[in-house]
């Protein structure tokens, strides 16, 4: 899930039991076949489409939802509140085109402010076309009657696809970036990996498998999504990976590098800390780093 200050912390484990209830989370060159300029025209486009909806108003409590994004990974909806919040106990159901649909979910809210993002991840079998119906129920906080919003959707366009095949190596170890991938919502990177991934220097413990992060030619960096199940993960000499990006540059960068890295396995088998002792550490490998032009 994404991190941020919640108003509903004093009913996360309430919250928590209740997604797991309901089987969710909250956890070389190319040539682009499409590029836009900017993301933020896109998402301008989508916010004018939805931002028609008129709030609904139960009980002294008024929901709208000003923005409703989908890109064919990610179904992104923002939700303004006025004169309360959402209920943390009652999570949202979500229904396309009559069809109830379980995603993996995240709620996510700031302290100050009266709107909260719910972001669907789209995957497994239950896949969405292009254009589609959606319904979501909302329940808030003593307020009995749901709000019930229907809102047409349409896919917004990939503001690039790369498709480079270009490969870097050093030593026993080589990638190949397969597929790239930037929406106005995320990022998508398929990589091809063969070899032994590099040991860890001057370090007791022993490599993770290899991941990803991306950085513009600004220095902007965006890091991989993983959990501590595919840092753990033994690394085969033959991997395949399928990586995914929280979120996007706020303009097509003309370049970007893919920048390799490696966790720490400690003796005990458990992800070592860097010296702030809040985030996994990593180490990057200079030596296979890959730009790539993306206009």
């Amino acid at each position: 899930m994404i991190s941020t200050k919640s108003k509903y912390i004093r009913n996360k484990i309430a919250l928590t039991a209740l997604i797991v209830a309901l089987g969710m989370t909250v956890i070389g060159s190319g040539f682009p076949t499409y590029v836009s300029a900017d993301t933020s025209k896109q998402a301008a486009a989508a916010s004018y489409t939805t931002a028609a909806m008129k709030g609904i108003k139960h009980s002294g409590v008024t929901f709208s939802l000003p923005k409703v994004m989908y890109d064919g990974n990610r179904l992104d909806i923002t939700v303004r509140q006025e004169g309360g919040t959402m209920d943390p106990l009652n999570f949202p159901v979500l229904s396309v085109d009559g069809k109830e649909m379980k995603f993996s979910t995240s709620i996510t809210t700031s302290e100050g402010s009266n709107t909260a993002l719910i972001s669907y991840s789209i995957n497994g079998k239950q896949q969405l076309s292009d254009n589609f119906n959606m319904t979501l129920k909302l329940y808030a906080k003593n307020v009995t009657e749901p709000f019930i919003f229907n809102v047409p959707v349409k896919k917004l366009d990939s503001l690039v696809t790369l498709q480079p095949g270009t490969t870097k190596k050093s030593g026993d170890f080589s990638y190949t970036v397969d597929y790239f991938e930037m929406t106005p919502l995320m990022m998508k990177l398929k990589v091809n990996s063969q070899g032994k991934v590099p040991a860890v220097a001057k370090s007791k413990g022993l490599s993770s498998k290899m991941f990803y992060d991306i950085v513009d030619e600004k220095g902007n960096i965006k890091e991989v999504t993983v959990s501590d199940i595919d840092v753990k993960s033994k690394p085969g000499s033959n991997s395949k990976e399928d990586l995914s990006y929280a979120s996007s540059f706020k303009a097509v960068p003309k370049t970007i590098t893919i920048k390799p890295f490696t966790y720490t396995i400690d003796t005990k088998g458990e992800i070592m800390k860097d010296s702030s002792g809040r985030k996994w550490a990593k180490t990057y490998y200079k030596n296979l780093e890959m730009k790539i032009t993306m206009r």
